[in-house]
């Protein structure tokens, strides 16, 4: 048996989050920009914020911009920025589609929770997420479907399996 090619996973990316990302940039901007330019603030002070507000933009989009999902041979393989995370099939005891908040290499809140084996968790905002749980279940045959997406009976505590019609779980 040969192994799958690589398979990029293209990510989803909510124009609203981009603007308000955007737009707290420019924000930014626009309060460093008149201090550095004036001409009574002393050297000292226009360099240390103009150095401050030059690394938090460089940081903002050099972990953030692109974000990347490569489903591979071996495992999923996140980049976002200049990071690059990878994940072994075999480390996967739970993938769900959740809506967060929180703070990942994501430009969408309606994501993919990929929980780890012991311990810990990434969320990824594939565009189809239906498509990518399909995907992640053919290349990682120890997950089986659930309500919430994808999970390994045996060590995701309270994964349910989905059943099929005569009872027997997939």
């Amino acid at each position: 048996m040969h192994a799958e090619a690589s398979e990029r996973v293209p990510a989803r990316v909510d124009g609203w989050l981009v603007a308000a990302v955007a737009v707290g940039l420019s924000l930014g901007t626009v309060v460093v920009a008149p201090l550095v330019l004036d001409p009574g603030v002393a050297w000292g002070v226009k360099l240390l914020v103009g150095s401050m507000w030059v690394a938090a933009v460089g940081l903002t989009l050099g972990m953030a911009v692109p974000v990347r999902y490569l489903l591979e041979p071996q495992g999923l393989t996140v980049r976002a920025g200049v990071l690059t995370l990878r994940f072994a099939y075999r480390d996967l005891i739970r993938a769900e589609r959740v809506i967060s908040p929180l703070s990942g290499p994501a430009w969408s809140l309606v994501r993919v929770r990929v929980s780890l084996d012991g311990g810990g968790w990434i969320e990824i905002a594939p565009r189809d997420r239906d498509a990518f749980m399909a995907t992640l279940a053919r290349r990682a045959p120890h997950l089986r479907a659930t309500p919430r997406g994808l999970a390994d009976p045996k060590r995701a505590p309270g994964a349910m399996p989905v059943r099929r019609k005569g009872g027997r779980s997939r």
